[in-house]
């Protein structure tokens, strides 16, 4: 069986930055966005259920009706028991999912996955490792400002979804702060991945 690790950290962290450097290190990595993407976008169980839940105004009027991501973005992250309902729903498909990736890599010394919500999920005890990617506030504001186009009263409302990015630091058996220049970002990720290779 493979290392599994868990990496996480708060929206905004680099936790895609992290995913693409262990790619490029040749560690197959399972990102759960992108399932959650799948799962709201192709006709399928769980799709079907979040319309249902939420109305088909959520519904995007282009080719493939896919779920439009944004508007159920905005109803969620400000109601706290509509985002309990939703995850009900989309986190047991996702957690089935990755565990159908992660048998296609079972020759794999270590196998990646990006899980944003892994602490709020409870799903610790699914890694080996859980890695949490941090970085300072002034780089994360930053970013979601440029990235996602949000203003303050948004930004605000995405963190506070989260848990505190402290908190994931302190629950994670390793941090990767993600605050200066890729090239740093990359040696703390080589340093911590030779550790685990060299153990198997």
């Amino acid at each position: 069986m493979p290392c599994l690790i868990g990496i996480t950290g708060t929206i905004g962290s680099g936790k895609s930055a992290v995913g693409k450097i262990l790619t490029s290190l040749g560690v197959p990595v399972i990102d759960t966005d992108r399932i959650v993407h799948e799962l709201l976008s192709l006709p399928n169980p769980v799709r079907t259920a979040v319309v249902e839940r939420f109305g088909s105004e959520i519904i995007r009027q282009d080719a493939g009706a896919a779920i439009d991501r944004e508007k159920l973005g905005k109803l969620v992250f400000r109601d706290h028991f509509a985002k309990r309902e939703l995850e009900a729903i989309v986190h047991p498909a996702v957690l089935e999912e990755c565990k159908r990736r992660i048998d296609q890599y079972l020759t794999e010394p270590v196998v990646a996955l990006l899980v944003p919500l892994l602490f709020e999920a409870g799903i610790e005890s699914e890694y080996d490792q859980i890695w949490t990617v941090v970085a300072s506030e002034e780089t994360l504001h930053q970013r979601l400002r440029l990235r996602d186009n949000l203003n303050d009263c948004e930004l605000a409302s995405r963190l506070a979804a989260q848990l505190p990015q402290e908190e994931k630091a302190s629950r994670a058996d390793h941090i990767i702060d993600n605050s200066g220049s890729l090239d740093a970002t990359r040696q703390q990720v080589e340093i911590l991945l030779a550790k685990i290779t060299t153990k198997k």
